[in-house]
């Protein structure tokens, strides 16, 4: 199996958007270029992109400036694989505090998988889907994916958000599976939900 060389970040650019459940994807990058130190480039205008030497080769982080619906539209700039690319987003069907990874699948009704899909043609790249749910019954999806998270979950959002930057790490270190063994059945110590969807 190819090798992880992407690993892209799904959210939405601008400050007030910083916070919002939708965006998800792009605090956990934000966690890992912290960690690394890595600092971000625009990349014409489509993402803002970093390369990272890490697990022995060259990673490329990436946060698409294209907004949500049209995530997919970045990965013109990189001639990736769908196979080499690891998409990390949020999920509102999934609790806030756990983390689910896999190897491919349905988007789920989330725009931003789906304009990756799209992209690629095919559904079948990896992905470490980082719980904001669950919505309100009868709430809009598209309106409550940009709320902010409440006070109370601060905290659990946070352990999440690392526990998929570590998961990330992980997946590059030793590949998908691992990852998911540890981290597919795994609650941030502030969420009480249980064993989610596997």
């Amino acid at each position: 199996m190819p090798e992880i060389i992407l690993v892209l970040g799904l959210g939405n650019p601008g400050q007030e958007y910083a916070g919002t459940r939708h965006n998800l994807g792009y605090d956990t990058l934000d966690t890992l270029a912290g960690r690394h130190r890595l600092g971000w480039k625009d990349r014409g205008g489509f993402a803002l992109g970093t390369r990272w030497r890490f697990a022995g080769r060259h990673i490329t982080l990436l946060k698409p400036l294209t907004f949500m619906n049209l995530s997919g539209d970045a990965l013109k700039i990189t001639g990736a694989s769908p196979d080499s690319v690891l998409v990390v987003c949020d999920d509102i069907h999934l609790p806030v505090g756990l983390i689910r990874i896999r190897a491919g699948g349905g988007s789920g009704g989330h725009r931003g998988l789906e304009s990756v899909t799209g992209a690629f043609g095919t559904p079948d790249f990896s992905r470490v889907r980082l719980g904001a749910g669950p919505a309100p019954t009868g709430a809009l999806w598209s309106d409550f994916v940009l709320e902010e998270f409440g006070g109370d979950e601060a905290g659990p959002v946070r352990e999440m958000v690392d526990d998929a930057a570590d998961a990330v790490e992980l997946i590059l270190i030793r590949g998908l599976d691992a990852a998911q063994r540890r981290y597919n059945r795994k609650a941030s110590r502030g969420d009480a939900g249980g064993a989610g969807d596997g």
